[in-house]
């Protein structure tokens, strides 16, 4: 019933819905916030997006990522561009402003709930069924979700009014003024731009509706049902503007980058000032957009913000489905990990000045009840509180027991897996799987021989042995953890052996002794702060990969984030830069 009723509504707001966010081939997950970038494909043109009435414009649905566009490297960049998966590395003029075209995205799911709770005061996580495909064309059974979870949120609401109206309706009498004011307010809030006198008719027309259905509860639920299914609230949308010419590289418009800037560095939608902001376009003067940036840091939003990169950066979706055959590692463990591994990430942003340097060393975690018992830890309490793990050759979050549980495998650990973690993660290395190669098995588990000395024998085979000497050194160094995470110095009844030597072209090449003396260079190495800056640039702009159009504003990013490992700094440093600030212009508005 409850969907039946959200679909009369959508119906009476808005028409049909246009086919916005078109698919590009290959929409798999990764991304920003969850997203997938989508490759070697164009997005579908918007049919308008409107208010919760008529539609008002096309939303510019730009071309995808480029795939196996071989690597860029800026002029004088001493090869700081990604390397891609095929193609020689061409130098980038980066004298003039590069990016790329910019494509309508839905919210993700936190960033929904985020929108939602900001505007009515939600309880719960309301957005989680929508899922984090954000460039996936909605099909009839994410319409259907999206209008449940818009009649949901919009009955909760419209119960609670006091809780987020900017006034009170008479008991008696005309309610026309505070109709007026919900309309404006929230309809601005939703929209995250002005509203055209359109849109505002159209609204009032919907809120009228359900006035006439009911009362003004109905009117609030039939408007916010309508408003929550617009385009324009579930997407982030950038329209072509008047005059603007093919091929030329031009800033966002205001309420496009603000959009833009508050749900990269909030999670969550422009708040009043900031909206005012791009009403003024001070967000076009560095001077002025960096006073914004340092509120927005300063604000309690900025750590949800934080912890949606660290959620996309350490993979942690990948928790959903983790499992183990260790006694006693149930689903309890695998959520507590979870949180401990965010956690672990993001106390260091309670510090004044949080650097990358903290990120890789340390020896504390944050663990419950659950995880002291199940890693022998002292400790008592349900709460998360840091717990030293010390004298077990931990450093950082790279050797958090989440991590190394998440790169293992049900029996053993996965030395694989961890290399290519440190090769593909932190050192922003595309190593490319075989392809069209009989890759031989790795040989079966002996007593008395570890998992490295099983993985070594599998890499002796010549056809092996290209690739494995680019990740095994990482992932052997990680061998003093299991496959749940603890430590241990012996591994199948054979003594475990961290030491290697590295030769991936990076500043962690040469040999290392053990395990330990490869983590400590991680906190110090630039190829892992400018990677790092890459990984910030990817989760901004919503990419799988960087694309030849953002290799020059990586680079700068990279460049002033690697002296400093600041990481409030590197924020302010991907919002001000001319792959989140600017867009290539596919066309003229029509």
């Amino acid at each position: 019933m409850k969907f039946a009723r959200a679909s009369v509504i959508l119906a009476l707001a808005m028409g049909c819905q246009g086919q916005i966010g078109g698919t590009a081939n290959g929409s798999g997950s990764g991304g920003a916030h969850g997203a997938s970038g989508g490759t070697n494909g164009s997005g579908g043109s918007g049919q308008g997006s409107g208010g919760a009435g008529q539609g008002s414009g096309g939303a510019s649905a730009g071309s995808g990522g480029n795939a196996g566009s071989g690597g860029t490297t800026p002029a004088g960049s001493g090869g700081a561009g990604t390397p891609g998966s095929g193609g020689a590395t061409m130098t980038l003029d980066c004298s003039k402003p590069r990016a790329a075209p910019s494509r309508a995205q839905l919210l993700s799911a936190s960033q929904y709930t985020h929108t939602v709770q900001d505007l009515f005061q939600i309880a719960g996580n309301p957005g989680e069924p929508l899922g984090n495909q954000v460039f996936a064309q909605i099909d009839q059974a994410g319409v259907e979700q999206r209008a449940t979870t818009a009649a949901s949120v919009a009955q909760e609401a419209a119960a609670n009014l006091a809780k987020w109206a900017p006034c009170t309706p008479p008991a008696t009498g005309d309610a026309t003024t505070c109709e007026q004011q919900i309309i404006d307010k929230i309809g601005t809030r939703a929209f995250r731009r002005s509203l055209t006198s359109g849109e505002k008719a159209d609204m009032k027309t919907l809120f009228d509706a359900g006035i006439k259905e009911k009362d003004f509860a109905t009117g609030v639920e039939w408007y916010l049902t309508g408003v929550l299914q617009s385009p324009d609230f579930m997407y982030e949308l950038v329209r072509p503007e008047a005059g603007e010419v093919a091929g030329d590289v031009r800033p966002l418009a205001p309420y496009d980058y603000a959009t833009r800037l508050a749900y990269f560095v909030w999670d969550s939608p422009p708040d009043d000032k900031l909206l005012t902001a791009a009403g003024a376009n001070e967000l076009a003067d560095a001077t002025k957009r960096q006073t914004h940036l340092d509120r927005m840091i300063q604000d309690p939003k900025f750590m949800r913000g934080v912890e949606s990169f660290y959620n996309q950066w350490l993979h942690t979706e990948a928790f959903r489905t983790l499992a183990r055959d260790a006694d006693g590692f149930d689903a309890s463990v695998v959520q507590a990990l979870q949180t401990s591994l965010v956690m672990s990430a993001t106390q260091l942003y309670t510090a004044g000045s949080p650097n990358i340097t903290g990120l890789f060393s340390g020896q504390s975690y944050y663990m419950n009840d659950v995880l002291r018992r199940f890693y022998g830890l002292t400790g008592t309490g349900n709460s998360f509180t840091a717990v030293a793990m010390d004298k077990q050759s931990r450093r950082g979050i790279v050797t958090h027991p989440a991590l190394m549980a998440a790169l293992a495998r049900p029996k053993e650990s996965f030395p694989v897996g961890r290399g290519l973690f440190v090769m593909r993660t932190l050192l922003c290395k595309d190593i490319p799987l075989p392809n069209g190669l009989t890759i031989p098995e790795v040989p079966p588990v002996m007593q008395g021989v570890s998992t490295r000395q099983r993985y070594q024998m599998h890499s002796s085979n010549g056809v092996c042995a290209q690739c494995h000497k680019l990740f095994d050194p990482a992932g052997f160094s990680l061998e003093d953890f299991d496959e749940v995470g603890r430590f241990r110095t012996t591994d199948n009844g054979a003594a475990v052996d961290t030491s290697g030597t590295m030769a991936a072209g990076t500043d962690l090449d040469g040999a290392f002794a053990t395990g330990d003396e490869l983590l400590a260079r991680l906190a110090e190495s630039q190829d892992v702060r400018a990677c790092f800056a890459k990984q910030y640039l990817k989760f901004a702009l919503a990419r799988d990969q960087l694309v030849d159009e953002d290799a020059c504003s990586a680079d700068a990013i990279g460049k002033s984030f690697a002296p400093t490992g600041d990481l409030k700094q590197i924020v302010s440093s991907v919002a001000s830069a001319d792959a989140f600030r600017q867009r290539l212009a596919e066309g003229v508005a029509p």
